[in-house]
């Protein structure tokens, strides 16, 4: 569902990931999105994630673990040209 909301064809590779002791979804054979929607995700996870480089990163509304995390992960996907969109 996520990825036909983001116009992305269900064609596309999905490979299951573990960033952080968490489960994620890697969408794209170059990480076009990085899907996580587990709770308790930290700044660390999402620098994590970031890593990965993808264009966008897809969490649940209430993954992130407190109002700083979103705050801070907003911050970083930002500078880092990555859009981060909540679902």
């Amino acid at each position: 569902e996520i990825m036909l909301k983001m116009g992305v064809p269900l064609t596309e590779p999905v490979t299951q990931i573990s960033i952080d002791n968490k489960t994620a979804y890697s969408v794209g054979e170059d990480c076009l999105l990085l899907i996580c929607l587990v709770t308790g995700l930290t700044v660390e996870t999402i620098e994590e994630m970031a890593e990965y480089a993808p264009a966008k990163i897809i969490v649940a509304e209430n993954s992130l673990a407190d109002d700083s995390a979103m705050s801070n992960a907003h911050y970083i996907l930002r500078d880092r040209g990555i859009e981060l969109k909540l679902v």
